[in-house]
């Protein structure tokens, strides 16, 4: 199948899973290699992914079922229609049935598919039950249809609900890939809140570790430094699932040389198991 163009969508409801935080690494993976991207927050209650990227984010509220149908609507209209080989969807909390609800009534699967366009879905397994139902609800409605990228956050993650499970057995089959968000210390987070306070905006990740910018002092700069270069890493082993296919290489993409970062089974889910 030739992919002509790349959506990633974070659609998960449970909230606090580092969502956001993924997407920042994301993105600048994305720059570091060159790749244009846009992208839409779905996020109405902070559209910290709008704030940091205003030149490439569109913001948009969800609302009730009418609304979100409404807003997805104008969105993906907007998407199919741009040039952008790749565009980031980031989401609020507990919005997934509204924007399930609206992508089976929009059958926005079956359009991207007619146009070469492919989604991929972000999954945020923890160790409750309630973000393995909803992992595997989105799992069950997206099928084959869709790739499938797991990430595992240490920070959030105490338990091993996900790890031996029929979910991740059957992800697995569907060819989804693992990475591991990197655990930043909270002095370093505090710091680039405060950054953003006193700048009066958001600040990229790729913005907080530039040392010449100042936004942080230089150690904790090269803790953000540290932590991007873990997770382009790891997206370069996944590019298949990141990328149109013209841009993927026969190996792995990699970083500019002068950068020193770099027939079909049905989903059957028994949790009892």
């Amino acid at each position: 199948m030739n992919i002509t163009r790349r959506i990633h969508l974070n659609p998960q409801s449970k909230g606090n899973l580092g969502k956001s935080f993924e997407a920042e690494f994301r993105t600048a993976w994305l720059e570091r290699l060159g790749i244009p991207w846009n992208g839409s927050d779905l996020d109405d209650r902070h559209h910290t992914f709008a704030c940091r990227h205003p030149g490439a984010v569109q913001s948009y509220q969800l609302g009730n079922e009418h609304e979100s149908k409404t807003a997805l609507l104008k969105l993906f209209r907007r998407v199919l229609k741009d040039a952008a080989p790749v565009h980031v969807i980031d989401t609020r909390a507990q919005a997934d049935a509204l924007i399930l609800g609206a992508m089976d009534e929009l059958q926005i699967l079956d359009i991207c598919a007619d146009q070469g366009v492919r989604l991929t879905f972000f999954l945020f397994p923890t160790d409750d039950t309630e973000s393995m139902t909803n992992a595997g609800r989105l799992f069950l409605y997206a099928g084959d249809r869709v790739e499938y990228v797991i990430v595992h956050n240490p920070a959030k993650a105490r338990g091993d609900l996900f790890k031996g499970s029929q979910l991740e057995s059957q992800l697995t089959d569907f060819g989804a890939k693992a990475i591991t968000l990197p655990t930043i210390t909270p002095t370093t987070l505090l710091a680039a809140e405060k950054a953003e306070s006193v700048a009066r905006r958001g600040l990229s990740f790729a913005e907080l570790s530039n040392p010449d910018a100042k936004f942080l002092e230089r150690l904790l700069a090269g803790e953000i430094q540290w932590a991007m270069q873990r997770m382009f890493r790891q997206y370069d082993t996944i590019a298949h699932l990141l990328l149109p296919t013209e841009l993927v290489s026969r190996e792995k993409p990699v970083t500019r040389a002068n950068e020193s970062l770099k027939a079909e089974p049905q989903p059957q889910l028994n949790f009892e198991e």
